[in-house]
Parts: C-alpha cells; sequence; structure tokens
C-alpha cells in the first residue's frame, strides 16, 4: 500500500471540534449534520451522523448516515466506517487498514460478514489530510488543488477530487460574520455539481450540491437550530421526478419493443448500458435511440459469469439466510427436475412478487432478510429479494435500476428490478410484475450490491434525476 505519508503532508495537532449543520433541500428544511473531531495521543478521530426526511408520495421516510475516519496525525489511515439506516435495521460497514490489505467488515443487526481486500495502489489522503493539503496549497498562493480520496459509501477504489477557487465572502453564522473563501468541488463518480465555502481556519461552513432535482444546502450553525422540528411538509422527492415523455406506451404487458428517444436536460452526455433487453439503436450527438425489447437478452461481458460479486451473498442480497433459502427452495417445489434456469427463475420472480403482500412506499431500502420476514417494500425490496432468490438457487443476480413506464399517470417513474445471468446473458426479471418484464424499462445501471462497493454503481442515476427528457418513438407488439 502507498501510504499518505509518501505524499508527504505535514498535520498540524487539531482541537476538539463539535459542529452542527442544517440541511435542505431546494430551500426546505430536510435534515441536520453533527460533526465531532477529537483526538488522543497521536489518533484523530471524526464522526459525522446525517438525518434526512424526505416525502415519498405524500409518505414521509427518514434516511439517517454516520460516517467516522480514524487516522494518526501525520496522515496514515487507520479505519472508515459507514452505517446507514432507510427504514430497517442499519447496515454498518468497517474498513480496517492493514498494511497491503483492508478488513472489510459488515454488520447488520445479528449478522456479521468479514473479507479482505487489496489496500488501494495509489496514493490518497484521508479527509482530515485532505483539508490540510488544501490549506497548505491554498495559503501557498494556489486556486487549484486536487488529491485523491475514499468516500465510504462508494468503497475501496480512491475518487479524484478537483477544488477550484472561484471568490470570496462573508456569511453571517450564528449572529456573526465570518469571512469566507469559495471552492467549487469536482468528484469523480459524482456526476452533481458542488461548492464548499470554507472559514480562514479552512471549516466548512457552507456546502451545497446543484443536483438536477434541487439544490442540497448545508449551512454551519448551532445545535437548536440544527434540530428544530420541521414546521412544513418534507421535501418531495417522488412526484416531482416523474418524466412526462412525448408519445405513449399503450398496452404495455403485450408489447413486443420500444424505441424511444433521450438526452439530457443539460446537454450532458448520455452514457446508457446495454444489457438485458436493451441495446443501443443509435446516438445521434446529444440524443441516444433506445431499442427495449420483451424477450431479447444480450450476452453478459466477459468475465462477470466467473464473478463472485454476482453469486456470493452480500448484506443487502444476503441469500444465504434461512428465510430466503425457505423461499427459494419453495418457489421452485412444484417444478420438475429437468426444469431449466429459465423457468427456476421465473418461479421464483412470481414467487416474490406474491411473497410481498404490503407493496408501499414507506420502506427506502431494505435487505432481503428483512423483507422475507415483514413481506413489505416497494420495487427495491422486491428486486433485492429476487436477487438474493436467485443466489440462493445458484443463479448469478444483480439489481438493474432505471425507469419504468407508469400507464395509469402516463410518465415514467424511477424503478429497480432484477437482472440474472442464464446462459451466458443477463435477463430482465420485475417482481413487482404480474409479466417478467416490459418494453416500458429504461435502464440506467446495475449493481452487484456487494459489500463496501455496491453503492458506486449506482451513481450514474444521481445525475439524470430531473435531467431527462424521453420520446417514445414506436411500440410494436
Amino acid at each position: 500500500m502507498i501510504f499518505v505519508g509518501l505524499l508527504c503532508v505535514c498535520l498540524s495537532t487539531p482541537v476538539d471540534i463539535d459542529e452542527w449543520f442544517t440541511i435542505s433541500l431546494s430551500g426546505t428544511p430536510a435534515g441536520w449534520n453533527h460533526s465531532v473531531e477529537s483526538v488522543v495521543g497521536d489518533v484523530r478521530t471524526v464522526h459525522a451522523d446525517e438525518t434526512m426526511t424526505i416525502s415519498r408520495a405524500g409518505v414521509e421516510v427518514t434516511v439517517r448516515a454516520s460516517t467516522t475516519w480514524t487516522d494518526h496525525l501525520d496522515g496514515r489511515p487507520i479505519s472508515m466506517e459507514w452505517s446507514q439506516e432507510m427504514g430497517g435495521p442499519p447496515v454498518r460497514t468497517i474498513w480496517t487498514f492493514k498494511g497491503e490489505t483492508v478488513v472489510v467488515t459488515t454488520v447488520q443487526g445479528q449478522r456479521t460478514s468479514t473479507a479482505e481486500r487489496p489496500a488501494p495502489s495509489v496514493p490518497w489522503l484521508t479527509p482530515s489530510a485532505g483539508r490540510e493539503f488544501l490549506k497548505q496549497r491554498a495559503e501557498a498562493g494556489a486556486t487549484e488543488v486536487q488529491w485523491r480520496t475514499l468516500i465510504p459509501d462508494l468503497g475501496l477504489s480512491p475518487v479524484l477530487q478537483k477544488l477550484t477557487r472561484f471568490g470570496e465572502g462573508t456569511v453571517e453564522v450564528r449572529g456573526r460574520m465570518l469571512e469566507v473563501s469559495k471552492w467549487s468541488v469536482q468528484t469523480e463518480g459524482l456526476p452533481v455539481q458542488m461548492q464548499s465555502w470554507f472559514s480562514k481556519d479552512w471549516r466548512p461552513v457552507v456546502t451545497t450540491m446543484q443536483a438536477p432535482f434541487g439544490e442540497v444546502r448545508s449551512v454551519l450553525t448551532d445545535q437548536a437550530t440544527a434540530m428544530r422540528i420541521r414546521g412544513e411538509p418534507a421535501p418531495e422527492l417522488f412526484l416531482s421526478l416523474f418524466i412526462t415523455p412525448t408519445g405513449t406506451i399503450e398496452d404495455q404487458l403485450n408489447a413486443t419493443r420500444a424505441f424511444m428517444r433521450l438526452q439530457t436536460l443539460d446537454r450532458s452526455p448520455l452514457q446508457l448500458p446495454a444489457s438485458g433487453g436493451q441495446s443501443i439503436a443509435g446516438v445521434d450527438g446529444e440524443t441516444t435511440l433506445l431499442l427495449v425489447e420483451r424477450d431479447a437478452s444480450l450476452p453478459a461481458a466477459r468475465g462477470e459469469g466467473s464473478d463472485a460479486a454476482y453469486r456470493n451473498p452480500s448484506t443487502m442480497i444476503d441469500s444465504g439466510d434461512e428465510a430466503v433459502l425457505a423461499l427459494a427452495e419453495s418457489s421452485t417445489k412444484s417444478l420438475p427436475p429437468e426444469a431449466s434456469q429459465r423457468e427456476r427463475a421465473e418461479s421464483a420472480r412470481q414467487a416474490v412478487h406474491a411473497w410481498i403482500t404490503n407493496k408501499g412506499l414507506a420502506t427506502a431500502f431494505a435487505s432481503a432478510s428483512e423483507t422475507v420476514r415483514n413481506r413489505q417494500g416497494d420495487c427495491s425490496e422486491h428486486g433485492v429479494l429476487l436477487a438474493a432468490v436467485l443466489r440462493a438457487e445458484g443463479i448469478p443476480s444483480r439489481v438493474a435500476s432505471g425507469l419504468v413506464w407508469m400507464g395509469s399517470v402516463g410518465a415514467f417513474g424511477w424503478h429497480m428490478w432484477t437482472q440474472a445471468l442464464i446462459d451466458g446473458a443477463w435477463v430482465d426479471l420485475d417482481a413487482t410484475l404480474p409479466v417478467p418484464f416490459t418494453v416500458g424499462h429504461i435502464l440506467v445501471a446495475t449493481s452487484s450490491l456487494e459489500d463496501g462497493d455496491g453503492q458506486r454503481q449506482l451513481m450514474a442515476l444521481l445525475g439524470l434525476l430531473g435531467n431527462l427528457e424521453i420520446e417514445i418513438v414506436r411500440v410494436d407488439r
């Protein structure tokens, strides 16, 4: 491993810090962030808790996340930890740095899994070391500073952060005016515009993320203000993201293929995967012509068939859970021994569709073992549980995310389903529907939901939320 010490970053000894931030979405209060930094000996710990509440078609969902970084004052990493709670028991992942390797431990409820991964092979900085590096370079006159760092919910691949100074100003914080320097922030893999405003001691005062669905804004404040109960409804992040296309899909369940033309509203490049029933029929400048076929299944990429990430249990797709195994066994019980993998996969899809009886939006993202027990959830719970049942049956699987046509409202809504690797090809299976798949699906990203790295694969969605226009060109039956 190439330790951050090789970058010769000299860190000054920090004092204990306790900071609170308000979080708003498009001007509407949505939550808070609490960050605490402490030093014992030569070990520094930075812990942050964040809570946000959003509305999904009138159903409020609270998402809680926490991040803990521990490093030496010379910048050598000790561990990073990330946990998230989205309506069920929290999922906690700890990365412990052991020289050339990293031990990844994932905990949910009473279940713990451990894996060993290679340490990053390129130089990178912990967040505290990165802030000190920015301070040193900026005070030396640099207006552009970049380094690589790890973002816990994106796993063990260091991402490049590039900060560019664009101005100075003042901002009122807790009744007094603070001088700040303003920096634009580009983070590799995150298709959104960000800004950070730093005080003279290089602490963040204001942070903004200009996502297509609205501005997420974090502002330094006091505890009472940050945790003040909202006096208005939580910001809506479901119905507001529906996409009304030009054209329509009639009789979606019986259509065999559809051609759709897509482009981003901000005219940024559009890169959609070709997988399962989706292929790229053509690209004309900023426009992509998409072909979705109900009964097609494109070949898997080389190496995907042997990739353990699509076969092994993970915290979310916990296919080794006894209740998941029981559902898998019952789902194929009526099939003859000579049944094909395709027949077994479809039987599993039907079983999951029937098993989840409380279909609603109150759960944001639950694991398969949670869903198989409480039998509730929306498309993400259907997709994750089916992926787990398939793996329990020995069929490689992953989740697929994108859009689905909703004929009742004449619009596309954001959606998740499952892909199974059968006979060398990815096959689309949607457990929320009475049929396996329809031409009303638009695939944006796929993910194995592998522990410690699965979130990275879903980042493609972020840049398209509220940033896509669709024309339905032709639908065949």
